[in-house]
């Protein structure tokens, strides 16, 4: 498959599992404010690497939610090699982060973009705006995780993606830790 137009992403108001969280309609970050899950101290705004470490649960993974699709796409309107890598280096550095106060991150970003990038030639493979192959692909990342984690790197606000990633994990009553404020 050459790489095409980027396909539309799914949006989160009609994803799989936003409609049991309640929480998102068009952007939606605001809904977030008023979720029951901000009440249950399963929502924080301003999170640090430092508070997720003291909140990871028994060594287990993080799931880092960093946008990607938007971030992916070229002047041209396709995908771009250049571009997805400044997306996979943006989300390895919060990995590290991460990393230097003890906690586990698996970034779908990082692993998806080198999986991309592995089998592009003689030609793309992979179609890197599929939503359905991707949600499917990181739907057991997600369920192995004991937080979701969301840094503040350029996009983050605008993405269905982190929004839907969100949304399933209060749905399932898993932690998230959003490091910026309310968008």
């Amino acid at each position: 498959m050459t790489a095409a137009a980027p396909l539309p992403v799914q949006d989160a108001a009609t994803s799989p599992g936003a409609a049991a969280s309640g929480a998102f309609r068009s952007n939606g970050w605001a809904a977030l404010r008023r979720h029951p899950a901000g009440r249950a101290d399963l929502l924080r705004w301003g999170a640090t690497p430092a508070l997720v470490a003291r909140h990871a649960r028994w060594g287990r993974p993080v799931y880092l939610a960093s946008p990607y699709t938007l971030r992916a796409v070229g002047p041209d309107g396709r995908w771009s090699r250049d571009q997805s890598e400044a997306a996979m280096a943006d989300a390895a550095r919060e990995v590290a982060r991460l990393l230097e106060v003890g906690v586990t991150a698996i970034s779908p970003v990082v692993l998806s973009a080198a999986t991309l990038h592995a089998t592009m030639f003689p030609r793309l493979r992979i179609d890197p705006f599929n939503p359905v192959l991707w949600e499917d692909w990181r739907r057991p990342l997600l369920t192995v995780c004991t937080a979701v984690v969301v840094p503040e790197i350029r996009g983050w606000a605008q993405s269905t993606g982190i929004r839907h990633e969100v949304a399933s994990a209060l749905a399932a009553q898993v932690p998230v830790f959003i490091y910026g404020g309310l968008p």
